[in-house]
């Protein structure tokens, strides 16, 4: 008759392998003062079942460790070289704001940078001001509907990154770009009440997605804003 194992005799049993574990981790000599126990030690293998030595194992725990820290590091490396590139294209984008000696000016090398540096097939930027001070720009606008509706959707004060928006909003913000776009980037310009948006289209659909990050889509918007209202204040 096969006798069942209690409760506390469990409990026991897992207090030992604890404190068998605690050992072996604060004397990790242990086997070098003991081979003849390290030589008797079996384990089965994790994949084909077959048994292999403590030392056999080992090796192969440390060979997936290091893979795995490898990975991590591969990551790490591209992840930073990533934002070097970043960095420097809001570096560059913050120069051409600075030496724009007008609105005119100033947007005409936003559009120029943004295509070129940020590989985007559509941009569209709408700003709230007075439009008799604007030259006639069709970025600068007073009372507008669509770019009411849109300004709504701040409502956290973040960028809005999707796939498709509206069909109608796409056209009126890309024209006759907006069939090319299959994902966009909406980018509020001004945090607590925006003024207005940076609008970024791409015919990648994975390259803007709600689940990535927007940090450096944030920081474009504040460049942009502080760019404009030294020539167009609200």
């Amino acid at each position: 008759m096969s006798q069942k194992t209690t409760t506390g005799e469990n409990q026991n049993e897992l207090s030992w392998e604890d404190a068998v574990s605690r050992y072996l981790e604060d004397n990790p000599d242990y086997f070098q003062h003991h081979p003849e126990i390290l030589a008797g030690l079996k384990i089965s293998h994790a994949a084909g079942g077959k048994t292999v030595s403590l030392i056999e194992r080992q090796v192969t725990v440390l060979r997936e460790q290091n893979q795995a820290l490898e990975r991590q590091l591969r990551e790490l490396i591209t992840n930073a070289r990533e934002n070097d590139v970043l960095g420097d294209r809001l570096h560059r984008f913050a120069a051409a704001l600075v030496d724009s000696g007008s609105l005119a000016g100033a947007l005409d090398s936003v559009y120029e940078l943004l295509r070129r540096e940020f590989k985007l097939d559509a941009v569209a930027i709408f700003y709230r001001a007075d439009p008799a001070a604007a030259g006639g720009r069709r970025e600068i606008v007073g009372a507008d509907k669509k770019l009411d509706s849109l300004l709504r959707q701040f409502s956290a004060g973040k960028p809005i990154c999707g796939g498709r928006f509206e069909d109608g909003l796409l056209r009126h913000l890309f024209g006759e770009q907006a069939a090319a776009v299959k994902s966009s980037a909406m980018i509020p310009l001004g945090t607590k009440v925006p003024l207005g948006a940076l609008c970024l289209g791409s015919s990648d659909p994975h390259r803007f997605h709600p689940g990535m990050g927007t940090v450096y889509l944030a920081r474009l918007g504040e460049l942009l804003t502080h760019g404009l209202a030294r020539h167009c204040p609200a």
